[in-house]
């Protein structure tokens, strides 16, 4: 079954209506009304994007991370679910100590701080972050790191 889309070029539904419209595409067919949950979202974002990603637990640990993340830093998925910040980043720095103060009054934060390799290379990176509640009510972040050691040209606040 094709439904339209209603979507503008901005990407946003439009009119009072458009919801309305929208779920009236599906009637006979509720199966098909389901809205993708906080925690499908961001997970589709980990999945999807060329950078590299993680999901975290707001405390310091990795719970989910992408293959882009696992290449920056030298580890499998599993062993990086394994590590908490203080192993892949310097959390001594004081860059990296106003990234967190940042994250927890706004909710989201970005820096250049620096990571750590498996292999003990640091290197500079910039982070973003973002806080979100997951379906069971649980803190996470999702978390986009780019290595910036060798072309900064690629940075994320250029």
């Amino acid at each position: 079954m094709k439904t339209p889309a209603h979507f503008e070029s901005g990407k946003k539904f439009h009119g009072i209506d458009s919801r309305e419209r929208y779920l009236q595409d599906f009637r006979g067919h509720p199966e098909l009304v389901k809205f993708p949950s906080t925690s499908e979202v961001f997970h589709a974002v980990l999945e999807n994007t060329f950078y590299a990603s993680c999901i975290g637990n707001g405390e310091g640990k990795t719970l989910e991370a992408n293959e882009t993340v696992c290449k920056v830093f030298g580890y499998t998925e599993r062993e990086i679910t394994k590590l908490t910040t203080k192993e892949l980043f310097d959390i001594t720095e004081n860059k990296y100590i106003e990234y967190l103060c940042q994250r927890e009054s706004r909710g989201r934060a970005k820096a250049k701080i620096t990571g750590i390799r498996k292999n003990g290379e640091r290197f500079s990176c910039e982070i973003t972050s973002l806080i979100f509640i997951d379906d069971e009510g649980e803190k996470r972040t999702i978390n986009t790191i780019l290595d910036i050691s060798k072309n900064y040209s690629n940075s994320l606040f250029e």
